[in-house]
């Protein structure tokens, strides 16, 4: 009989661990993380996986009921009618007991941070997952329109011979880089390496960098690198920072933007490429967005996939990121109930 009491006491208990975890639920794609990986949240939380294709704002506020935390994938998101999480979503009650979102992205714009905090949900974004990534990406973008490579290969697609045309050698070459945070600064290192005399910009430079102004920027270099962190509303929107009054100082420079494609007004684009001022753009298009940009039929504009931060690395990172914002957070919570008790 003992046994069998002990046997019901350990099961009791198994229970009642389980009961006091917290809950996380992870809303994603397929592919971007898998069940194997959930291990270490396991150990601290109760973990519901979700996999979807695309998935509402009403939806998605229910499916959050009766959970704590909130693992999301943007990717489940329907960009294309360009969603935003809004207020609507957070003041639903299903999210009474939401402590905080995770997202397995840098940018949270589009996601309503503001809103997220007037009703108490903590937000938690992933940094310096994807540097060396975007930093290499940006570099091979360069690399391609300063041997006019772009231009070769829309030959063949247009079915013409290929042009042997000139290319451009970049030692001693001057390059500006705006925004000069982790990936900036990266790029900036590589650019270095290749013999380049490099120029930053940045809202919030670091103690020793050298600033110069934007139109400094535009007069002097050779190729431009746009990263600046992106603001889309509010007093610090930095949308069309990049416009036709600076882009006409420049004297043909190549214009990378691997940041996002609000940065650079489209207008001014389109006039600075006509008139020569800009000699060639690399760019990602939003995230699902179905239109056709003026700018796409261009010859020396490359419209690169979305792809700049993704390798196996920088998933391993913003898996583990990703993880970790909810982990610390639940350490941190025991930490802070044990302190009071």
């Amino acid at each position: 009989m003992k046994n069998v009491f002990s046997l019901f006491e350990g099961k009791e208990a198994i229970l009642k661990t389980a009961a006091s975890k917290p809950k996380t639920l992870i809303v994603t794609i397929a592919g971007m993380i898998d069940k194997k990986d959930l291990a270490p949240l396991k150990a601290v939380s109760q973990v519901d996986y979700h996999e979807v294709k695309s998935i509402s704002e009403d939806a998605l506020a229910k499916k959050c009921s009766g959970y704590d935390y909130l693992m999301l994938n943007m990717d489940s998101l329907p960009l294309k009618g360009k969603l935003k999480l809004t207020s609507k979503f957070y003041s639903n009650k299903a999210l009474a007991g939401l402590k905080l979102i995770s997202l397995d992205m840098t940018g949270m714009d589009m996601f309503s941070p503001e809103e997220a905090q007037k009703n108490g949900i903590k937000f938690k974004n992933i940094n310096d997952y994807s540097t060396e990534s975007v930093a290499e990406s940006v570099l091979t973008e360069v690399l391609l329109h300063a041997r006019q490579r772009h231009l070769g290969y829309m030959d063949m697609v247009k079915g013409k011979d290929q042009e042997a045309r000139k290319g451009m050698n970049l030692l001693n070459k001057t390059a500006g880089v705006i925004g000069y945070g982790n990936i900036g600064s990266r790029v900036g290192d590589l650019l270095k390496g290749i013999g380049m005399n490099v120029m930053a910009w940045d809202p919030f430079p670091k103690a020793g960098l050298e600033v110069h102004s934007l139109a400094r920027i535009f007069d002097k270099a050779d190729v431009i690198c746009v990263l600046a962190k992106t603001v889309l509303e509010g007093k610090d929107s930095n949308v069309d920072m990049i416009d036709y009054d600076l882009m006409k100082r420049s004297k043909g420079a190549i214009l990378i933007n691997l940041a996002n494609a609000n940065l650079v007004s489209m207008d001014g684009l389109q006039r600075a490429l006509k008139s020569g001022a800009i000699s060639a753009y690399s760019y990602q298009k939003e995230y699902g967005s179905g239109k056709k940009d003026k700018i796409e039929s261009i010859p020396n504009v490359h419209v690169c996939p979305p792809n700049a931060w993704d390798s196996d690395e920088s998933r391993e990172d913003l898996k583990k990121a990703w993880m970790d914002n909810v982990i610390k957070d639940i350490q941190d919570s025991k930490s802070s109930k044990q302190e009071e008790n």
